[in-house]
């Protein structure tokens, strides 16, 4: 039988500190400001740990993070799991008033930010009652990173908990209604960076991994797996083309790896210094590759490209398209790859059953990584968390050799004359046409066919395209799926997820009442 008390020493803190005995000296975060070993990362984590225990700030309590990428971002990731304390990371593109909503539904109870968010989180945080910490010094005099750390002593208290413990608290984008807050277990964050390290490994001691996403994001999860391996995190402040080059070329050497949006693709195209690019591997995920784009960055970059797909309740490791995937001739390029090792993958039917490939559907998943479910709302988590599949409301078809195609959101699907059309096959379509860089479809409500297809594109620069042209372009590829109205745009309006903003998508293409007389 096994012993239901193994699983309560391997979480984070225990890999971060593992890794801390092993290459203590060696950088295990940067930002182009400041640097930090792995010995320097864990003492400021346990110190600010223990401040989090003098604050009174209780364990298993929600703590939010509102900051855009820095080093420190990290040291707080790590304080946070040091103390069993929940992270609850604040997208910091999003209004003060969602701000609100996250603290009182995950019930926070310390919030920690940056100088860029001080009017924001200080009003958050005197609203809600619970302390505020600045990374950066605060006009007000308030509490301080630093300060915090050079106060308090060297040891945190040690506590062993249980692998089913909450360690994050993820908010969903809210597309139709209000965010709800995905709740990852200590075991949900291991399993993910053990998944991501069996498929993208081996990562050595001094590799090097270039985040220019938010670390509140899809970034995140990438911060364990190369941490326990001994690789360096450089978290860039922004997402900067050209100095995304200069860091792979000032490598030392060192093999790096750059983990991306496909929107920041066509900036590091652009950006081109001539040299070769530097970077290993190129990690891409939360949104398609355009064919366009893909085939431009291979030709660039040669076959260094990787995908991954994932969602909040299935954290970035359900499917990876490997580099070798990429240099195959045949449709599997652009799929979304097989399902990770771990990990369980089935196209249903309506009524929950497994279809044959080829056959389309809804796309469930399970594995060690699951979510534990919704934040207070179980009824919503019954309906996705199913015997420990995840229902992903994903519509896709896996064909005989295992690839996965996705084709869109089960509430994105349009309905036209009685037949399902899929906006990802349509995208892909227009995207095939020479200079397009960017598609949205969706489906307009119309008083003959219920809905029709309608499209904003986005050119690349100095590309340019007759509108009527491009239609006819699609015609012949697509019959009754062709697009009844296309407009070109100068950019796809996108929320604060950086996802297609649908609802502003849909008002451009959809013409305004005339007024009545």
């Amino acid at each position: 039988m096994r012993d239901q008390g193994a699983d309560r020493v391997v979480d984070t803190a225990y890999l971060v500190r593992r890794a801390t005995a092993a290459y203590g000296g060696l950088i295990a975060v940067s930002d182009g400001v400041r640097a930090l070993t792995f010995t320097e990362l864990l003492a400021r984590a346990e110190r600010l740990a223990g401040a989090l225990e003098r604050l009174g700030v209780p364990q298993g309590a929600a703590v939010g993070v509102l900051s855009e990428n820095r080093s420190e971002y990290v040291e707080v990731d790590v304080a946070i799991a040091l103390s069993r304390r929940v992270r609850v990371a604040l997208n910091a593109r999003l209004h003060v008033d969602d701000h609100r909503f996250v603290a009182a539904d995950s019930d926070m109870r310390a919030l920690i930010y940056s100088g860029s968010f001080a009017e924001e989180a200080t009003t958050i945080a005197r609203e809600a009652g619970i302390p505020a910490i600045a990374l950066d010094a605060p006009a007000d005099g308030g509490l301080c990173l630093e300060s915090l750390i050079s106060k308090a002593g060297s040891e945190v208290p040690r506590s062993v908990g249980d692998a089913e413990q909450p360690a994050w608290i993820t908010y969903t984008s809210g597309t139709t209604g209000r965010p709800k807050g995905v709740v990852l277990s200590i075991r949900s964050i291991r399993e993910v960076a053990f998944n991501l390290l069996l498929e993208l490994g081996p990562v050595r001691p001094g590799d090097r991994l270039v985040l220019p996403q938010p670390l509140s994001h899809g970034a995140g999860y990438f911060v364990l797996p190369w941490l326990m391996s001994g690789a360096e995190l450089r978290v860039m402040r922004r997402f900067d083309p050209e100095e995304a080059w200069l860091v792979a070329e000032l490598g030392d050497g060192r093999v790096s790896t750059f983990k991306c949006v496909p929107a920041m693709v066509p900036p590091l195209l652009e950006a081109d210094r001539g040299a070769p690019l530097g970077y290993e591997t190129i990690v891409y995920g939360a949104a398609p590759m355009p064919r366009p784009v893909l085939e431009s960055a291979l030709d660039r970059f040669g076959p260094i490209l990787v995908q991954v797909y994932g969602q909040s309740e299935a954290p970035v490791t359900l499917t990876c398209l490997h580099k070798r995937d990429h240099e195959a001739e045949g449709p599997q390029r652009f799929s979304a790859g097989r399902p990770f090792r771990p990990v369980g993958l089935e196209i249903r039917d309506d009524s929950g059953e497994p279809l044959p490939p080829g056959e389309t559907g809804e796309v469930a998943v399970t594995g060690s990584h699951v979510m534990t479910g919704y934040h207070g709302l179980p009824d919503e988590t019954d309906k996705v968390l199913r015997s420990g599949w995840i229902l992903t409301k994903d519509v896709g078809v896996i064909d005989e050799s295992g690839f996965v195609y996705l084709l869109g959101r089960r509430d994105e699907m349009i309905n036209s004359g009685g037949f399902n059309i899929s906006p990802r096959e349509v995208e892909q379509v227009i995207s095939s046409f020479g200079g397009v860089e960017e598609v949205a479809v969706l489906g307009v409500p119309d008083e003959r066919w219920g809905q029709a297809v309608k499209a904003l594109v986005k050119m690349r620069n100095g590309a340019t395209v007759n509108e009527s042209e491009l239609i006819e372009f699609t015609r012949p590829r697509l019959g009754f799926r062709t697009p009844k109205e296309l407009k070109i745009v100068a950019a796809i309006p996108k929320n604060a997820y950086g996802k297609v903003d649908r609802k502003q998508a849909l008002a451009e293409l959809t013409p305004a009442e005339e007024p009545r007389p």
